[in-house]
């Protein structure tokens, strides 16, 4: 929203720069073209517009807007350097994926890494990766990815889910690849410690003894998830407080689901996404509704104090059925996004709910550092605006909205 902007927002606010730019044309064939797509990192964000074009803002100390933003020649006055904090505060496009004439549809990003999948299933990939110590680097003996690089070259991607340090990305075939940091499991395999460079090299994650395909993936911080053709869900990485939803099993070391694991209580329901933030998870099953689980004492799981689940402990170690003000037959949920300790969800009727921690405007609701259950943010009828979209960071959130039909 540019320099003028660098505080809290307490609720949604409209961001003015990209509403003039869409007046412009800049996001498509002609005025009124605008965005599409949006994904909320960790202090960064992300943009795709009807043109298929990826757009980046936020800080890029590690590379996270895939391009440069220091030291840039001013094309009007070629001895000065453009001004940094215009070239991160507002966003700017990836003009080396444009000038490859890759066209996004979809972007992820992490901490400090982001991914986006083209229209013809191609990968790239940028930023760095973070290690328990500190910095892990992009891969061998590099550190940083400024530019965005081809991965996967012989797959067609078609979804990519970030956690804070590593990558999940699903191909045509049903095969999952993970890479990046494995210190706490979230990669499906051991990672030794003095060979976890080796970890940013992407390699195949294998769902039970047979080796499932896949049909959908997702990432909470540190934890990873998986469907398999056949509707069972599997979860691996940190589970110290029942994130992976597998139940906690006390011969796992340090609370740490090494491998993929069948996420118990799901039987017989459709899960079609999953996202997760830095010590919880959320399913969002075919039907609409949303069920739960992890650490709950930062009102992340959206359960009421007095939910059966949450007697006597802070943490719910196999996913519960989250309840929404309308019920899922009415209005279902269509899209759910995580953040660290707070939450979002879209429904089909163009509502959108938020629950969880706060402290930073996060959850979009005025006089609200912590919401207890999902709580209105965008009416499902009678205002002017309706929800599509939504992506939650670290400590930030990005909506996108269409003006409702009157």
């Amino acid at each position: 929203m540019g320099p003028k902007y660098l505080d809290e927002l307490s609720k949604p606010t409209r961001n003015t720069w990209i509403e003039e730019k869409i007046a412009q044309g800049a996001f498509g064939p002609g005025p009124g073209s605008g965005i599409v797509g949006v994904a909320a990192g960790g202090l960064h964000s992300l943009f795709i517009d009807e043109n298929g074009t990826v757009w980046s803002c936020g800080v890029n100390d590690d590379a996270a807007l895939g391009r440069i933003t220091k030291d840039v020649p001013d094309p009007d006055n070629p001895d000065q350097s453009l001004n940094v904090d215009l070239l991160t505060t507002f966003p700017h496009p990836l003009h080396t994926l444009v000038n490859e004439g890759f066209r996004a549809l979809k972007v992820a990003a992490g901490d400090s890494i982001s991914a986006a999948i083209g229209t013809e299933g191609e990968l790239r990939v940028w930023g760095s990766f973070r290690a328990n110590e500190g910095a892990l680097g992009f891969s061998t003996g590099l550190t940083h990815q400024f530019i965005p690089k081809a991965a996967l070259p012989n797959e067609q991607c078609v979804n990519v889910s970030i956690g804070n340090n590593h990558l999940l990305v699903l191909t045509t075939t049903g095969t999952i690849f993970s890479w990046g940091a494995g210190e706490q499991g979230q990669l499906g395999r051991k990672i030794l410690e003095r060979r976890k460079i080796h970890g940013t090299n992407p390699e195949r994650v294998v769902l039970g003894a047979r080796g499932r395909r896949a049909v959908a993936v997702g990432a909470g911080s540190f934890h990873s998830f998986a469907v398999d053709e056949d509707g069972a869900v599997w979860g691996w990485g940190l589970n110290s407080a029942g994130q992976t939803g597998t139940g906690i099993n006390r011969a796992d070391s340090d609370s740490i689901v090494q491998t993929p694991r069948r996420v118990l209580g799901l039987d017989g329901v459709r899960i079609v996404e999953i996202t997760g933030g830095d010590l919880h998870t959320l399913f969002l099953s075919a039907d609409g509704r949303v069920f739960a689980c992890g650490r709950s004492d930062s009102a992340q799981l959206g359960l009421p104090l007095d939910h059966p689940a949450m007697e006597g402990t802070d943490h719910v170690v196999e996913p519960v059925h989250v309840l929404f003000p309308d019920s899922h037959e009415d209005d279902p949920v269509v899209h759910i996004s995580a953040g660290t300790r707070f939450n979002a969800a879209v429904t089909r009727g163009g509502a959108m709910y938020s629950w969880g921690e706060g402290s930073q405007g996060e959850v979009g609701i005025v006089d609200h550092e912590r919401v207890q259950t999902p709580t209105v943010v965008v009416r499902r009828s009678g205002g002017s605006w309706a929800a599509v979209d939504v992506s939650c960071g670290g400590q930030h959130s990005l909506g996108l909205f269409r003006k409702r039909v009157t």
